[in-house]
């Protein structure tokens, strides 16, 4: 247990109060899923992204992008999951829906540009047409094809669909037309994460980074806080990431990271250093003063007595609850956890949220086409911006490539902290490097701590939906992997 698990553990709670949510403390137990070794094999090995593909990609909920960048009919946004494009599009009937996006006559690729409107899909190889509703609009020539001599088949023709769904604003898919439903999928963390009201978050940016390393590697490395203390210097400063509160829901997970605290690896936790001041301070706790720099450089205080650095979480958590009804912020929606503290939830396979009260990131680990050595990141980077606010000018959405090199301060210049986008870079540093170690032959398999349950889970989750013995028509109770503790 965190010595700041202690801090909550010992604080007045209001009973009556109910939230979407449950606090983590007191924390709850996993079931004990094993020692074994996660072998290397899975990272690299195309027999296995094969039969991911098979038994994973094309069988699970898949998160495309905020539904209102379709914002209109005839609005149209294509997405790329391994082999496959995808557009989605809304109809002349405010419905949107997602299809395969490629030719039913030669199998070109039927939408090339990332977004934009118009009124019918045209191929630009023959000037085959499709309505947005998916229908078969028209087909060139028609005379030239005997197979039409009778009429065309304009029911067999039409664009071949996938199942869309919503779920707060986001829009998800899944190519198995038989899979349960989102909301089934998503289940009770899909519930948790309500009091947020993500629908009235704005997208503020959407960047793509190819990484070399496959998409595993990715996942695993932003579901655990382990890491910190060695890869993350600034992180432990501002946060806490050792041995945090982790619970298993179903096939997805969660686990807290403390915000604005400083973590018990390091000895001097008290003091106010620059880089605390910056990221642990609301305007609020600064407090006014005629001169910036005395503002600045003043020790916070509450009833003449100074507030210690590992414990000002505390002071912002009853700041916030007593706003809750000034707020645009959803602050009255969200337990006193949430109200401070980074709520870490990810979704099976490969969907990650990451939030606090005003604002987060999604992760988003895809799997390159045909290179397991390979995989795509996305970063989505969210805001609830206050009432009125304008909202500001989306850059442009790039796919940045690790052989070109990649600044991520540079690339998230202006909406997202520096600190924070290098971070990123500590993270992805990783990649090209887990990914020739894992192949060595020297490597018997990844070890994995009680702090890294997360991935063992994940992994099992993986090789049941690759046997057959997990669907999503047989998930399994989202309490199966759960158990308090005595």
């Amino acid at each position: 247990m965190a010595d700041i698990e202690r801090d909550f553990l010992g604080r007045h709670v209001d009973s009556n109060a109910k939230y979407k949510a449950p606090p983590f403390v007191p924390r709850l137990k996993n079931v004990d899923l094993g020692v074994e070794r996660i072998k290397g094999e899975r990272y690299f090995s195309p027999a296995f992204m094969q039969q991911e593909w098979e038994k994973v990609w094309t069988k699970t909920w898949q998160l495309v992008n905020r539904a209102d960048v379709l914002d209109e009919s005839g609005a149209f946004y294509t997405h790329e999951l391994g082999k496959e494009s995808f557009i989605f599009v809304r109809g002349n009937d405010d419905v949107i829906r997602g299809f395969y996006n490629v030719c039913r006559h030669r199998g070109n690729k039927l939408c090339q540009v990332k977004e934009g409107f118009l009124e019918a899909f045209s191929c630009p190889y023959h000037g085959w047409q499709w309505n947005i509703d998916g229908s078969l609009k028209k087909v060139a020539d028609p005379e030239f094809f005997r197979q039409f001599d009778n009429g065309i088949p304009s029911e067999e023709l039409g664009l071949v669909p996938v199942q869309v769904a919503q779920w707060e604003g986001l829009l998800w898919f899944n190519m198995d037309l038989e899979a349960c439903s989102l909301k089934e999928y998503l289940g009770d963390l899909g519930e948790h994460l309500e009091g947020y009201e993500f629908e009235k978050y704005t997208l503020i940016d959407l960047q793509t980074f190819e990484w070399n390393g496959n998409w595993k590697h990715a996942w695993d490395a932003f579901n655990e806080s382990y890491h910190f203390a060695a890869l993350h210097p600034n992180m432990v400063e501002i946060s806490e990431g050792h041995d945090i509160p982790i619970e298993l829901y179903g096939v997805h997970s969660r686990m807290l990271n403390y915000n604005r605290t400083v973590s018990e690896v390091l000895e001097e936790r008290e003091n106010w250093t620059d880089l605390r001041r910056r990221f642990m301070l609301s305007a609020e706790m600064k407090g006014t003063s005629p001169d910036p720099d005395a503002a600045q450089s003043a020790v916070p205080e509450k009833s003449g007595k100074p507030i210690s650095a590992k414990d000002i979480h505390l002071h912002e958590i009853e700041y916030r609850r007593s706003i809750q009804d000034e707020t645009s912020l959803p602050y009255k929606n969200l337990n006193d956890e949430q109200l401070v503290h980074q709520y870490h939830y990810s979704f099976f396979p490969n969907t990650t949220f990451t939030q606090s009260a005003d604002g987060g990131a999604i992760f988003r680990y895809r799997p390159h086409p045909i290179d397991p050595n390979k995989c795509f990141w996305d970063l989505f980077i969210v805001g609830c911006l206050p009432e009125g606010t304008p909202i500001p000018e989306r850059p442009e959405h790039k796919t940045h490539r690790y052989e070109e090199g990649i600044d991520y301060v540079k690339i998230l210049e202006g909406t997202f902290d520096p600190a924070f986008a290098e971070v990123i870079g500590e993270d992805a540093s990783n990649m090209p490097t887990l990914q020739a170690g894992c192949q060595s032959d020297s490597f018997d398999g990844g070890i994995l701590g009680d702090q890294e349950i997360r991935l063992r889970h994940f992994h099992k989750m993986l090789d049941e939906f690759i046997s057959g013995t997990m669907t999503t028509q047989s998930l399994p109770s989202q309490d199966a992997y759960l158990k308090k503790i005595d």
